[in-house]
């Protein structure tokens, strides 16, 4: 008996089989996404311990200028490739030292803040880039602040330990101009400036057009963004009850069994809503007379905090603050910080795993189904006669052979 599976049905099961696993896949992996690069991306990790932290800032904006063949800012820009790159520390530059003062300044008198800033890092990049038909302008700032008296108060007995957030979403609307070895004054905070110091000529051709308020309005140092776009409240968060005694040492925890709470935004969804972007997308008119387009490219603000503990966020007075307790008390410890039990989470993850073995068993079954025995009747064979045999007018000669008088005496085929 010979088995045979039909083409159609293999292929219908096997296209069944991946549609399946792409469903599974998916469930398995809901809520699972790639970071994204945004206006302000932050990132913060709270301790128990209260130590000085260093939460870093990642403030980027794009923006692109399509020019006509034989225009002006085609003839600055066209093959231009040039970088701004620098490092520069507080501790050694007074005019970053000054910066840090107004950030301080800002979170006390704006935020209402008690946190203080003892020093601040700052790693500039100014990517410009011409091409045939447009030019990028990309700015990448990272600000790396120590960060102290975040801790409103400490945990005891049966009271939590208080942070206090509200000084994450500072304004920098000053400008800011750092003295650099290599490319002398450079203003960090306003896009135009750099154009200025660095290309005199494409500022020139700007200055005067809609271009140029384009790049000179928006300041790039402004973390607000961080909190009022969504909510604390809003974001996506994360508790494990179960400990662990991994990669403590980047915490600073020494080896003591710790869980923590993470906090993320910057994504859309039925819950927190939708994220709006402002990006600018307009035609001006250039010095020469001729038409122009400038667009900019940022998204959605994005955060993420690690707090030591099982932590939970809270509105005071309009600023944010979280919560935290070494460990889940016995009343919370079957809840998340997103107030869903974690007997539900794990009961929902079982339930995935029943789910996706019955598919692939139901899957199983209906290949099996697909599979056909067919019958090809006995097999016949004939002697086989040596090919010199048709010479001599043995049976099997050409005469004996040269054509069936029978319809049904066909040649038969040998089994060799």
């Amino acid at each position: 008996m010979l088995r045979f599976i039909s083409d159609s049905e293999s292929t219908r099961n096997v296209t069944s089989r991946l549609l399946v696993t792409s469903v599974i896949t998916s469930l398995l992996l809901f809520g699972a996404v790639s970071p994204s690069f945004a206006t302000v991306n932050f990132s913060a990790t709270l301790p128990l311990a209260g130590n000085p932290i260093n939460p870093t800032y990642d403030f980027e904006k794009s923006f692109y200028i399509d020019y006509p063949a034989g225009s002006k800012l085609q003839s600055i820009l066209q093959g231009k490739n040039a970088t701004v790159v620098f490092t520069d520390n507080a501790t050694s530059d007074p005019a970053l030292k000054t910066f840090m003062q107004q950030i301080n300044t800002d979170i006390v008198s704006n935020e209402h803040s008690t946190a203080v800033l003892t020093n601040l890092v700052v790693d500039y990049q100014l990517a410009i880039n011409g091409y045939s038909d447009h030019a990028s302008f990309d700015y990448k700032i990272v600000l790396t602040p120590t960060v102290t008296g975040y801790v409103l108060n400490t945990a005891s007995g049966d009271i939590p330990e208080t942070f206090d957030a509200s000084w994450m979403a500072f304004n920098a609307s000053a400008p800011v101009s750092i003295n650099t070895n290599q490319y002398g004054p450079i203003e960090i905070n306003y896009p135009i400036d750099a154009i200025k110091s660095q290309m005199p000529d494409l500022y020139n051709a700007l200055k005067g057009t809609d271009a140029y308020s384009v790049f000179q309005n928006p300041n790039l140092l402004d973390a607000t963004g961080l909190f009022s776009q969504q909510p604390v409240d809003k974001w996506d968060s994360l508790f494990d009850p179960a400990y662990t005694l991994t990669e403590t040492a980047g915490y600073g925890y020494q080896g003591q069994k710790i869980a923590v709470t993470t906090f993320s935004s910057g994504l859309s969804n039925a819950f927190s809503g939708t994220l709006h972007v402002n990006n600018i997308d307009e035609d001006f008119t250039g010095s020469d007379g001729l038409k122009y387009h400038i667009s900019t490219k940022e998204q959605a603000n994005a955060g993420t905090i690690n707090i030591e503990g099982h932590a939970n966020p809270n509105k005071v007075q309009g600023g944010w603050t979280f919560t935290t307790t070494a460990q889940a008390s016995n009343t919370t410890s079957t809840v998340t910080a997103g107030g869903t039990s974690t007997m539900m989470v794990y009961g929902m993850a079982g339930f995935a795993g029943v789910i996706a073995v019955g598919i692939f068993w139901w899957s199983n079954k209906k290949m099996k189904e697909v599979v056909r025995e067919v019958d090809t009747g006995p097999v016949h064979y004939e002697e086989r006669h040596h090919w010199a045999d048709k010479f001599d007018g043995t049976p099997g000669s050409a005469a004996s052979t040269s054509s069936p008088s029978n319809p049904d005496d066909k040649p038969k085929r040998s089994a060799i």
